[in-house]
């Protein structure tokens, strides 16, 4: 674990698997965890988390409202307002994880995308970097990334879209991540995917509870599974897991500054 950034993982979601978050960052840390980013899935959920994280100034949090926020007939303004209220107080160095998800059809596409654009507002007035979830969406994600500017960046999670998705977030200044399925024995098009990827706009990720790599999957994933993850996308560049490590650590660092909070 020693040096490794995990981009995006879920205390609360492992907590709810029987992860005790507090033991799990203590044992991070003293295996030498360089750090990653916490990631909110409720628009309440911060006042919760911030605790927990504080102590590990290497640990980045994010806020957002994922599309399943799109469900239900409350007006998104309304929303998205009392989110902004909910983090106001609270450090939140991203706004995430946020996107569009038409595999599990929430609310309407309508909903979901003033849902993602809102917050994606909400990200430039903050002047902070946003984590973005696409699923099944990769048209309406082009066109929204099209015409968004993004002065502090973010991260396109989990990556299991197409090319001229990842071609897009490229070309807009985002950072590409991949999980665990990197490992999954038929993904060969997604490993195909991180070998197209230029290296200084990657990063990887557990996701943690969910999507554990080989030989761990089915099980509750934690960032302790990045050594596989490190392992198989070093394997696909075809370089050292040190020499991918160093470089992963640079890429999180011009995202968000380093060593510690800015």
């Amino acid at each position: 674990m020693h040096g490794l950034i995990d981009s995006h993982f879920h205390l609360l979601e492992m907590e709810k698997k029987g992860i005790d978050p507090k033991k799990l960052l203590i044992q991070l840390h003293e295996a030498g965890f360089a750090g990653g980013i916490d990631i909110g899935v409720s628009e309440n959920d911060i006042a919760i988390r911030a605790p927990l994280v504080a102590p590990y100034p290497n640990i980045r949090t994010a806020a957002g409202i994922g599309p399943w926020g799109a469900d239900g007939e409350e007006a998104i303004t309304a929303k998205t307002d009392r989110f902004q209220r909910n983090i106001s107080g609270f450090r939140v160095d991203c706004i995430g994880e946020i996107g569009l998800d038409y595999h599990w059809n929430y609310g309407t596409p309508a909903r979901q995308r003033q849902l993602f654009e809102e917050q994606l507002s909400l990200a430039r007035e903050l002047e902070v970097p946003v984590v973005i979830h696409s699923r099944d969406a990769d048209e309406d994600m082009i066109e929204i990334l099209g015409k968004s500017t993004f002065s502090h960046a973010g991260i396109m999670h989990c990556f299991s879209s197409g090319w001229a998705l990842a071609q897009t977030a490229i070309d807009r200044g985002l950072y590409i991540s991949f999980a665990g399925p990197i490992t999954y024995k038929n993904n060969h098009g997604l490993r195909e995917m991180l070998a197209r990827v230029p290296i200084e706009r990657l990063l990887l990720e557990t996701d943690s509870p969910y999507l554990a790599p080989t030989p761990h999957r089915g099980k509750t994933n934690t960032p302790f599974t990045m050594v596989e993850i490190y392992s198989e996308a070093a394997r696909i560049l075809g370089i050292g897991v040190e020499d991918l490590s160093i470089r992963i650590r640079t890429n999180f660092a011009n995202l968000f500054g380093s060593p510690g909070r800015s």
